[in-house]
């Protein structure tokens, strides 16, 4: 597994001649939205497998005339039009992607939310996009009732029975379907939807996305994932809030595969690819991880799985080596972005899985990166700086945020936060975030938000907040505290406490430090690589 390399740097094609190519041969221009864009692949397949959820299979031709009857809803029963702004509080189904189309069908604007915030997060959100309806399941009733009472006023809130299946359009054909999705398309600059990521200042940012930058995400996905193939049969357990369903999940509708939405437990993935012969999946590295040490992984036939897709973080040599005996016929395709540039920003080729082994792979199709100094200058192979890329799948700017936005997207390129290098060969490879998140399981989390929860405590004077390694999850969160003079010292236990009615149960510190003094410059910032060099907090084992 150790190809010869070319002479030259490892580059695929390019923003322009890639894009111009595609507007060319897929017409993206005008008045088009990226749910007309997927249901043109109806055409050619209306009766076959799209859309599979427990026991619940919808053929094309019956996903898109779902997706139909319920944007027909959302303007009838709700009064929504286009430019509204529909957030959704839901579990994985198939009720999530076609509520979820149906909203970016009429023009409205699909503002995502992730399941484990609590309702002082979801808060945030609402009123920062302006939403006006809010569609949750019933298992989140709780959250929704803790919403601010002003706010609750102001909002419509719908509970969705996700079990019972979406009005359609009855007995309508996929040109006749694909002729109203086009009726109420938007132009394709439009905005289509709002991805909420925290930021450094610890205040969640809302990611705009266009019908245009969603489209071109789901030509480039299949190729930089290399599933551009209609036989492709898409496992999908990772949550489809995250912006990772414009590249690993929904795209696969593009291509006319069939995709199987279910939620993540060991058993339940090794089922479903026995189940639905299962071609490809992708995870985190933590879900693999499990899967490999599965007491009854050698039980279960995994021989139909052709391609493993995971991002989030590398995985050495040996764990690539366990996930390979388990899925003996896969290839292994490692990648990583933001949700910025549609959920991907490079990948490494498959069959450089072992050989570049640590390396996050070079740019996807349609796009281009570079490593760049403090003053944006492109600096030469080896030398380490921030990456940046640009291509039509970036985002069209920040929600409320034109400061943030001319800083991420100066001189047309997205800056990314990430410290890395590339080789002789073109691939690149990280070595730190300039950004200070951790990555827990596939989840961000920033460490300045987590910090102004525990500034909270009235007996910490200084806070700061690290990742510690975990073999299971990849990183959990690490305090370190500064206590007040003559306080006394609270337990873990009520430390947890106050962060859980304020933060997402992932982000809670699972472990303590308390220093006499915080490791500071002259200017009184606190130098973190020094908290980092300190290692695994004393008598507490690696997750």
């Amino acid at each position: 597994m150790n190809p010869q390399q070319p002479a030259g740097p490892v580059i695929r094609e390019g923003v322009e001649s890639f894009w111009t190519r595609m507007v060319q041969d897929h017409q993206l221009t005008g008045r088009l939205s990226y749910p007309a864009f997927l249901a043109r692949a109806a055409a050619d397949r209306p009766e076959k497998p799209a859309l599979i959820h427990a026991d619940r299979t919808l053929s094309y031709r019956e996903l898109y005339a779902a997706v139909h009857g319920v944007a027909d809803t959302l303007a009838r029963d709700f009064g929504i039009t286009a430019g509204d702004r529909v957030a959704l509080l839901l579990d994985n189904s198939d009720t999530y992607d076609i509520w979820y189309l149906a909203v970016l069908a009429m023009g409205a604007m699909a503002v995502p939310l992730n399941t484990k915030l609590t309702a002082h997060e979801i808060e945030y959100i609402l009123t920062d996009a302006d939403v006006r309806l809010l569609i949750h399941e019933a298992v989140y009733a709780e959250v929704v009732a803790g919403l601010d009472t002003a706010l609750r006023k102001r909002l419509v809130c719908f509970t969705l029975d996700r079990d019972r299946s979406p009005s359609a359009s009855p007995d309508r054909s996929p040109a006749d379907l694909l002729a109203g999705f086009m009726a109420m398309a938007p132009d394709i600059e439009t905005p289509a939807a709002i991805y909420y990521t925290s930021g450094t200042t610890g205040k969640p940012k809302g990611v705009v996305h266009t019908h245009r930058s969603f489209i071109a995400a789901a030509l480039q996905a299949p190729l930089a994932w290399e599933y551009a193939d209609p036989e492709t049969i898409n496992l999908a357990t990772t949550p489809l809030f995250h912006i990772a369903n414009h590249t690993v999940y929904l795209p696969t509708l593009s291509v006319g595969g069939t995709l199987v939405i279910d939620t993540f437990s060991t058993t339940r993935a090794f089922e479903l690819i026995e189940r639905h012969r299962i071609s490809q999946f992708f995870a985190v590295p933590s879900m693999l991880l499990m899967m490999v040490q599965h007491p009854e992984r050698d039980q279960h036939d995994t021989h139909s799985v052709r391609r493993v897709l995971f991002g989030a973080a590398p995985m050495p040599v040996s764990k690539l080596e366990a996930v390979q005996a388990l899925f003996p016929k896969a290839v292994l395709l490692h990648g990583m972005g933001q949700t910025e540039c549609s959920g991907t920003t490079v990948t490494l080729p498959s069959e450089q899985a072992f050989a570049k082994a640590g390396s996050v792979g070079i740019n996807i199709p349609g796009t281009e990166i570079r490593i760049v100094d403090d003053q944006d200058g492109e600096l030469p192979p080896n030398s380490v700086g921030e990456l940046v890329t640009r291509g039509p799948n970036v985002m069209s700017h920040y929600l409320n945020r034109a400061d943030a936005t001319a800083e991420t997207l100066r001189g047309g390129w997205l800056h990314t936060g990430d410290l890395g290098y590339r080789d002789e060969a073109g691939y690149v490879y990280l070595v730190d975030r300039k950004k200070d998140m951790i990555i827990r399981g596939g989840e961000n989390i920033y460490s300045t938000e987590v910090e102004s929860v525990l500034y909270q405590l009235p007996e910490v004077a200084q806070a700061a907040v690290i990742g510690m390694p975990s073999e299971l999850f990849g990183e959990e969160v690490l305090a370190f505290l500064v206590l007040k003079e003559g306080c006394a010292r609270p337990s873990l236990e009520a430390i947890q406490a106050h962060c859980r009615s304020r933060l997402a149960r992932f982000k809670i510190p699972v472990a303590i430090e308390f220093l006499d003094n915080m490791p500071q410059t002259a200017t009184g910032k606190i130098q973190k690589h020094e908290l980092k060099a300190r290692g695994q907090p004393s008598g507490r084992p690696t997750t």
